[in-house]
């Protein structure tokens, strides 16, 4: 099929910067202050329409006037990508030297080895996910986005030149590729939220939303505005431009408004709000007066020529705040990295991206290359040399037992032999393999981070004790887990397993039900469906019912059940309460290495008194409290005698646990 097009030349367009910069201050606005207008976002999502866009309009250009080279086109990549990455990578490590502890330095040249190598989102994928806590500790988490594109440009050039060597219609085999992509995102969700959210086959179609963009304005346009014009035939000739322009607008500004990621299965279906929006900005052309008065403005220009170093210093700067202060930096702290973010990005843009550019020689690209592999080579020292944790340890003197090391050296992970006999659970510990077992412990990982302790509890545990759990998963039967909690795992079917085992098993006299109970009962503001219209089930009828129902079917066993209170979980990060070399402000150390008494009594009030008022009808259930333990009048403690009892924020390391069950006092 002829390629012929019809737009001769490719030429700037002003609002397309002017697009870019609303996309990096959505999500500027949103890192800095995620508790405002939660929907910031899905400024990514406008990044990769116009990335696709852009490079789609590059491609088609080269294979019309038969002049596209696969070495020229990664040339210009190289160009325009790597020297503010460089610049960025090299800035992180360096501070990181100065301010990070051995672990956060470790994470953060795995990060930057993963961020040069463009497996970011795979590197982030296998950890924690976008939207938890932890992410705002990890400054380069935000190059997971910069590896889908560039994942994409690896790709997608080759199917265009197969294409138009074979004589196959561009669009036929974007759509083609986008309803493939669309699909997996859409089933993937249900699945894996982390996997839909940074595997790039299940975003690749936003940027060939802009791929299919760019094939209409090149070999389309003048179809495209026909087919308008007659539909709107006794319309003034700006009023369909400016129709889609504002109609792009609108969905976006409702998206960035209407969205919670808190409360949203993401991408999924969601996403196609503001990539629509952006779809119909770049549509809408030079002629609405949206993108020629407002989105060409200098202001608007301006920004969306330093969006790409923005956004990568802004998320370094304001994660780099968070790390060295006792507490989350104030919002004029935060709007002043804000300010820094700017003027960095303004200096790199035009003193360094500007400078590389534009240069012709083949030096400037290969030299660039090796320069990024060195710099991810020397992240990837960092990770395999634990951090260097030797650098500051004069000045540090770090709590012991953090982390999962005391969980290796006494086989309390994954056991080979237990995975074989139980299945694929993610926690699958066993006592002893060649007795039977006595007693189960069940539930997410906040049971698993119990075993060290009470495997020494053979009084209690009958001296076999077994763990199955699942991370983020309830331990109860019939335990409906929607797509945001459960975010790997099919946790229904491993839990009924499990549960299913203990109750069938005659060697087991007792089961331990353990989780972050309160984790599960968050009241949600609003009620979404996922993507089949299925309402995602209410939280509290269904921790009560399946609680119940898991009572009931232990009890009928003939079971002993021994409930275990979740421990108290920390709203701070640990790590504030070893000394650093510096912060920006306050003191070297939080003091106390605690939680506010009062706080922890909010947090668990709920599931508390949902749990009490159902064990009225169980009197038999005993009760293990950790609060009695780690808890004062005043304090539920993090650290003692300058032994730390937690691992991160809601998880016992090894210390703790041996700590809990040591003072154990049973109701």
């Amino acid at each position: 099929m002829s390629h012929k097009s019809d737009v001769q030349t490719f030429k700037y367009r002003p609002d397309i910067d002017g697009l870019r910069a609303l996309a990096i201050l959505l999500v500027v606005i949103f890192h800095a202050y995620p508790k405002f207008l939660r929907g910031g976002f899905i400024g990514v999502d406008i990044f990769f329409v116009i990335s696709g866009y852009l490079i789609t309009s590059i491609i088609f250009k080269g294979l019309g006037e038969n002049k596209f080279s696969l070495l020229d086109f990664y040339s210009r990549r190289i160009k325009r990508i790597f020297p503010s990455l460089i610049t960025v990578l090299i800035f992180c490590l360096v501070a990181g030297w100065f301010i990070l502890l051995g672990s956060e330095y470790e994470s953060l040249g795995k990060h930057a080895a993963g961020g040069a190598t463009y497996i970011s989102n795979f590197i982030l994928y296998r950890e924690s996910g976008y939207f938890d806590i932890d992410s705002q500790l990890k400054p380069l988490l935000h190059l997971w986005s910069l590896s889908i594109e560039e994942q994409f440009y690896l790709a997608f050039p080759f199917i265009l030149i197969v294409a138009a060597r074979v004589r196959f219609n561009f669009l036929t085999v974007i759509s083609l590729l986008f309803l493939l992509s669309f699909s997996f995102n859409v089933f993937q969700v249900h699945t894996s939220q982390s996997k839909a959210f940074f595997f790039p086959h299940t975003r690749f179609w936003e940027l060939l939303f802009g791929s299919a963009v760019a094939y209409v304005n090149f070999y389309r346009r003048s179809n495209f505005d026909i087919a308008l014009n007659h539909l709107f035939s006794n319309k003034s000739p700006n009023f369909t431009p400016n129709l889609l322009a504002w109609t792009g607008l609108l969905l976006i500004f409702f998206a960035w408004v209407g969205f919670n990621y808190e409360t949203i299965s993401y991408p999924s279906g969601w996403a196609l709000m503001p990539t629509i929006g952006a779809v119909l900005l770049i549509l809408a052309g030079e002629k609405a007066w949206l993108n020629k008065k407002f989105f060409s403005s200098k202001t608007m220009v301006g920004i969306g020529l330093i969006s790409y170093p923005l956004y990568l210093w802004h998320w370094p700067l304001l994660s780099f705040t968070h790390i060295v202060q006792m507490e989350k930096p104030s919002s004029t702290l935060r709007f002043m990295v804000l300010v820094l973010s700017f003027l960095l990005a303004w200096m790199t843009y035009f003193f360094i991206e500007r400078n590389l550019r534009y240069r012709k020689h083949w030096l400037v690209p290969a030299v660039l290359l090796v320069s990024l592999l060195i710099v991810g080579f020397l992240g990837y020292q960092i990770f395999t040399n634990k951090g260097y944790p030797e650098r500051i340890a004069q000045i540090v003197k770090a709590p012991e037992d953090i982390g999962l090391k005391p969980w290796e050296e006494n086989g309390w992970v994954k056991q080979d032999a237990c995975l074989k006999k139980f299945g694929n659970f993610e926690f699958c510990i066993l006592e002893d393999n060649s007795t039977p077992v006595t007693a189960m412990l069940i539930g997410d990982s906040h049971a698993n981070h119990l075993y060290p302790g009470l495997v020494q509890k053979s009084l209690l545990t009958g001296g076999n004790l077994l763990n199955l759990g699942m991370g983020g998963c309830l331990g109860f039967v019939n335990a409906h887990h929607d797509v945001i909690v459960n975010q790997e795992k099919h946790c229904q079917s491993f839990m009924d397993s499990a549960l299913n085992f203990a109750i069938t098993s005659s060697s087991i006299k007792t089961v331990f039900l353990a989780g972050q109970w309160g984790g599960y009962l968050k009241i949600k503001k609003r009620i979404f469906r996922n993507m089949f219209g299925e309402k995602i089930p209410d939280k509290v009828v269904n921790f009560e019912e399946s609680l119940r129902d898991t009572l009931k079917a232990l009890s009928d066993a003939n079971k002993e059940i021994i409930f275990v209170m979740d421990v108290p979980n920390l709203d701070f990060n640990l790590n504030s309460c070893i000394e650093r070399p510096w912060r920006i402000t306050g003191g070297l150390v939080k003091t106390p290495c605690a939680v506010s008494r009062v706080k922890v009594n909010s947090d668990i009030r709920q599931y508390r008194a949902i749990v009490a008022k159902i064990l009225i009808d169980y009197p038999k259930v005993k009760i293990i409290d950790p609060i009695d333990i780690f808890c004062d009048d005043q304090y539920c403690w993090a650290s003692l005698d300058r032994k730390m009892l937690y691992r991160d924020g809601n998880h016992l390391n090894w210390y703790g646990s041996i700590f809990l069950s040591e003072r154990i006092k049973m109701q």
